[in-house]
Parts: C-alpha cells; sequence; structure tokens
C-alpha cells in the first residue's frame, strides 16, 4: 500500500484564539479533496561576472500560500466551523415561530404565556425563529410569547433546550482563523491563521448537498531543518531549527534524517517526541534525547489519530426545498432541479519587512475587500415565469433550506439555509435541441438588499451550543 494513501490521511482543525497563533488542533472533518498548496519562491539573481551562464545566485522571495479548496459534504455538525471561519456565527437557542405581530427587538426579555419562563432575544431571523438566550427553563410548544420591549407577539412552535441555532451575514468582517493540519499515516502538515473565505460552488451531486470551501493559510508548518547538533542524553534539550512557527508545546513530533528515515527520539524505538516549550522563533526544548541530531535533519509533526464527531449529510432531492419571491418574507416553492451557489469574501495577502527569521517570509497580513455572491438555478422550461424578471430588472429573494437528520429525541432536525436577500437574473436563452425537454440554467447575481441589511444569509440548525 502506498505510504500516502488518501484513505489513511485525515483533516483537523480548531479556532485560534490568536490570529496565526497555532494551536493543536481537535475537531475532525471528513473531506472529499483539497488544493492547498505553497509556494517557497525564490528570486534569481544575474548580475555580470565574466560568465555566459544566467541565474548564478537565488534571493529567497516572499513566499505564497495558496488559496486553495477543501470539497466537503455538508453535514450538520463540524459545518459550522466552516461556516464560523466565513462569517462570524451569532449562536443560542432555537425558537421556533408562527404569526408574529412584528420583529422581536435584540436584548429584549421575552416571556411564555403559560410556562413564564423567559429568554433574552439574540436576534429575530426574517420572523421565522427567534435565536435567544439564558433561558429560565422549558417553553411550553404552542404558547404565545411575548417580547418585554417591544410588546410584540408569536406562536412558539417547539422548544427544547438541546437545540441550537447559528447564524450569519455577508457582507461582513471575518474575525475567526483557524489551525488546520492534514495528518498522512507517518508525518502531519499544518497551516496557522487559516481562513475560510468562501462557500464555493455549493451544489450536490449524487443527491448531497456539497460545498467548496475556499481556503487561504497565513502561515505553514511542514518540516523544521535542524540547524545545530543537539547532543543525546536526559534532561531539558533545546534543539535548534530554521522555523518554530506553528509548533506549541505538547505537540508530538518526528525527528527524519534523509536518507536514512525516521530516528529513535525519545527512547530506543520510539520515533515521537513531546514538545516541552517554544522558546523563540528558531528553537524549542523537549525532555531527553535519545539520538543526537545532526544538521540537515527535519521536524516533522506526528499524525493524529481521527476522532469524528459529524452528523448525516444534508440531501437535495427530498431533503431540501427551494423558495423564490419578491422578498424573503414573501417566499414561494420553486422546482429546481438543480444549483449552485457561490459566496465570496474576496481577501489579499500582504507582506511586509518585520523580521529576518524564515517565519517573517509568510504573509503579514490577510485583509479582507469585499463580498461577492452568484449562482445558477436549474429547471425544466414551463413558461416565461422566471424571464420576466430579467427583462423588467426585477429583484427576488431566493432561498435553499436543507432538512436532515433527527436531533436526539428531539423531534426537531437539523437544518441548513442559504439565503440571498436580492438577486437580479442574468442574461440565459433557452436553446432546442433534438427530442430534448428544453431546459433553463438561470444564472443570477447577488446584491445588497437596503431592507435586510445584507446580501447574504446562513442559517444552521444543530444541537451543538456554540462554535
Amino acid at each position: 500500500m502506498s505510504e500516502l494513501y488518501s484513505q489513511i490521511a485525515s483533516a483537523s482543525f480548531k479556532k485560534e484564539a490568536e490570529n496565526n497563533v497555532a494551536v493543536i488542533p481537535d475537531s475532525f472533518f471528513c473531506l472529499n479533496d483539497e488544493d492547498l498548496s505553497v509556494e517557497y519562491n525564490y528570486q534569481p539573481s544575474q548580475p555580470i561576472k565574466n560568465s555566459r551562464a544566467l541565474n548564478l545566485k537565488a534571493v529567497d522571495g516572499p513566499i505564497v500560500l495558496s488559496d486553495g479548496t477543501i470539497n466537503i459534504n455538508v453535514e450538520p455538525k463540524e459545518f459550522g466551523n466552516f461556516l464560523e471561519g466565513f462569517s462570524d456565527l451569532t449562536s443560542g437557542n432555537y425558537l421556533p415561530m408562527t404569526a408574529p405581530s412584528g420583529v422581536f427587538t435584540a436584548g429584549e426579555e421575552i416571556t411564555g404565556g403559560t410556562s413564564a419562563k423567559t429568554a433574552t432575544v439574540t436576534a429575530d431571523i426574517d420572523g421565522q425563529f427567534l435565536i435567544v438566550s439564558a433561558p429560565s427553563g422549558d417553553f411550553t410548544d404552542g404558547e404565545e410569547i411575548t417580547g418585554g420591549t417591544s410588546g410584540k407577539t408569536a406562536t412558539l412552535t417547539k422548544f427544547d433546550s438541546t437545540v441550537y441555532a447559528h447564524t450569519s451575514v455577508s457582507p461582513s468582517e471575518s474575525t475567526t482563523t483557524f489551525t488546520l493540519q492534514f495528518n498522512y499515516n507517518d508525518r502531519a502538515i499544518r497551516y496557522m491563521g487559516v481562513r475560510f473565505h468562501g462557500i464555493d460552488s455549493l451544489s450536490q451531486s449524487d443527491n448531497i448537498i456539497t460545498a467548496g470551501v475556499k481556503t487561504l493559510p497565513q502561515s505553514q508548518f511542514r518540516q523544521g531543518r535542524v540547524t545545530a547538533i543537539t547532543t543525546a542524553g536526559a534532561g531539558e534539550k533545546t534543539i535548534t531549527v530554521d522555523q518554530t512557527l506553528g509548533l506549541v508545546a505538547a505537540d508530538s513530533i518526528k525527528l527524519y534524517r534523509p536518507g536514512t528515515g525516521f530516528i529513535d527520539f525519545s527512547a530506543a524505538t520510539v520515533k515521537t517526541h513531546d514538545v516541552a516549550g517554544v522558546t523563540n522563533s528558531t528553537s524549542f526544548t523537549v525532555t531527553n534525547l535519545e539520538t543526537a541530531t545532526a544538521v540537515g535533519d527535519l521536524i516533522l509533526l506526528a499524525p493524529q489519530t481521527a476522532n469524528y464527531t459529524v452528523g448525516n449529510e444534508f440531501s437535495f432531492i427530498g431533503g431540501s426545498l427551494a423558495t423564490i419571491g419578491d422578498d424573503i418574507d414573501n417566499l414561494a416553492t420553486a422546482c429546481i432541479e438543480d444549483f449552485t451557489l457561490v459566496m465570496l469574501n474576496e481577501l489579499e495577502a500582504r507582506y511586509c519587512a518585520d523580521g529576518v527569521d524564515f517565519e517573517d517570509r509568510f504573509p503579514s497580513h490577510l485583509l479582507q475587500k469585499g463580498f461577492t455572491g452568484n449562482g445558477t438555478l436549474k429547471l425544466h422550461t414551463k413558461n416565461e415565469f422566471f424571464y420576466r424578471f430579467l427583462r423588467k430588472n426585477t429583484a427576488q429573494a431566493f432561498r435553499i433550506r436543507s432538512i436532515g437528520s433527527d436531533i436526539g429525541v428531539t423531534d426537531m432536525q437539523n437544518e441548513v439555509w442559504f439565503t440571498f436577500a436580492q438577486v437580479q437574473f442574468d442574461t440565459y436563452n433557452t436553446n432546442i435541441g433534438e427530442d430534448n425537454i428544453v431546459d433553463e440554467d438561470i444564472p443570477f447575481s447577488s446584491f445588497y438588499d437596503d431592507t435586510e441589511g445584507h446580501s447574504a444569509r446562513m442559517v444552521l440548525i444543530n444541537d451543538v451550543a456554540s462554535y
């Protein structure tokens, strides 16, 4: 079996407390493929030097990290981390409701007319449900709830204290970064300062809702090259390398010697060692060392053992509902046969002269610029319904709502919503083919809706309290 076979690889991540400061990933997610890459550039120096040979010298250049894509199936648990990385989430208990008399006010207290229980409103989501915090107890299904400040009322559909909703809107400034790690059978590669800045090609494949998550890291730890000999022996030992950026205390590491392979590190026949502490950008400590290091040895991350907490993927046919209307308060079911959505926060890597170590060749900042959204709807042509919106340049709202597996024994289901508050259909044609049903592939572009205060909204409903 190949050493780097994909079925013995895994992916893990964790939110960083501080941008581009590594943490040890502890959540694992399933992926279909990824194409992240790093360019360790150099610049040729070609002075005139009594030689016809060019490229006489090479000068280190800035390190370019790819704006890659992680392709995943959309499921209700770990997918929330990707949404959090795309646009910071607002989370709280989920209170679905009907017949609201108006919009509840964020920060006000609601009271149940039958149960007398209370909670604080965090957000009113399109009159469909409330996100609340600090419920004083279990509300009663079907009771009337009243806002203490607004005086608005609604009928509560269901309540369970273990069901939560998470939402975000775009455009907005994303402040969340992750440490991301790909674990192979004998080594691991770690990315830091990772932004999940796009939901690219959200669509369905084999009836599974899938997403390409646009991923831009700020730095990488793939290997640290040993630059000085450290003698073997007991006690604290300092190992000097060209890069420690990405290493943290308690990391499990391995020592690879080119031409030899992995070397006994912490004890006889033991190939791994735990990092005791990171001293500075070029050295770290371990306690006890089985084998002396040699200049040119490589420090690698040891792979993690995967442990998954995921849910069943969302499906399209039989599991999703597409709705279109004049605005998000007036949506009606549309028979959409296929779709593709794209939401992208544009980022730009910036470099500056802020240090002289290897790690200082990475970008100093990732700056967010703008937001764009677009997509395509596919269905068979029945009439002129959609083309009239294009011809008259009439804005529409659009939502894909997918309902998945049950949440425990709550009689409620996992859900994910993608809503565009205002879209304009782009030019398309209905062309005739031999013995074919005439299809419509309707492209659209998303625009900012002044009434709603955003272009797009994402909603995830599950049993995870927060991300």
